[in-house]
């Protein structure tokens, strides 16, 4: 396997605002063995004047949606886009092993090359539950919802059931494998066939990309990658302002899911347990309006 690690993110204009710059500043800090860096998203010009304005990544390669979906896959909501990007992200990942970064994903520790690849395969992170859990019924209708459109049954992915992480690798090969079998199944274009009509407020649990990766892995091609519980030391998911207040924000990786955190806040407890991390949010300049990017 290259020493090295091709990374991408997608990046919706919204999206365009400060905390992808602070997830930006933590992966050129944090992120192992850097390969490329490619960031797709609907507006380049945008990204690319936010990119010059404050000095980040000058070597990514920016790309547009358009590039990497077609005109039918363009008139799907944004979140079905950004999904069919990352199932095609080995078209612009040229490493044995990539991985994608959440634009509001926060690399808080350094990331070790050994916490992404194991035995010369990505790892594959799942996310524990503690029953009852809202939560975890609604992935695991999930994980029965794409191994229906897999057409396998889903005994060992459903020891796991929640994939959904915002940084995730995945094993090139395999990708290709899996987008082999999802057009000889469904056709020349197989996401407009599976996602067409589906609305992102009702259908959420019908498809999910990282879903849909561990369960061909798991189930169809019966791979054996290292599973490894996310949860803790490694990742912590914030939904809420009171999720917030409640965490310690002392793991590797954080996924600040609302867009509207304080960021002095954040960054006011990552001075108690991660001085460094905090250094980060703070070289980040909080004057996002966004509406000069966009």
């Amino acid at each position: 396997m290259s020493s090295s690690l091709d990374a991408f993110m997608c990046v919706h204009s919204r999206d365009i605002a400060y905390f992808l710059e602070a997830s930006l500043r933590s992966y050129q800090q944090h992120f192992p063995s850097k390969g490329n860096l490619t960031l797709v998203t609907d507006n380049p010009s945008a990204l690319k004047a936010f990119l010059n304005e404050k000095d980040l990544v000058p070597n990514a390669f920016v790309t547009g949606d358009n590039d990497w979906l077609s005109t039918r896959e363009l008139r799907l909501p944004g979140w079905f886009r950004q999904q069919i990007i990352k199932l095609r992200a080995f078209e612009f990942c040229q490493t044995d092993t990539f991985c994608n970064l959440g634009a509001d994903t926060l690399l808080l520790r350094p990331i070790e090359t050994t916490d992404l690849v194991d035995q010369g395969q990505p790892v594959l992170y799942y996310s524990s539950h503690t029953l009852p859990d809202p939560h975890y019924l609604f992935e695991k209708k999930r994980v029965r919802n794409v191994a229906k459109i897999l057409d396998v049954a889903p005994l060992r992915s459903l020891r796991y059931v929640d994939f959904i992480n915002d940084f995730f690798c995945f094993k090139r090969e395999w990708l290709i494998a899996l987008n082999d079998v999802i057009v000889s199944k469904y056709g020349a274009e197989p996401y407009v066939k599976l996602l067409e009509g589906f609305s992102v407020s009702k259908d959420q649990t019908r498809f999910g990309e990282w879903t849909l990766y561990s369960v061909f892995i798991l189930d169809v091609m019966k791979q054996s990658p290292t599973v490894r519980d996310a949860r803790g030391a490694y990742l912590t998911q914030i939904h809420s302002r009171l999720g917030l207040a409640l965490s310690t924000l002392d793991s590797k990786i954080v996924h600040l899911v609302a867009k509207s955190f304080d960021p002095d806040a954040i960054r006011q407890k990552l001075m108690k347990v991660n001085p460094a991390a905090a250094q980060i949010i703070s070289a980040t300049t909080w004057t996002d309006t966004g509406e000069s990017y966009r």
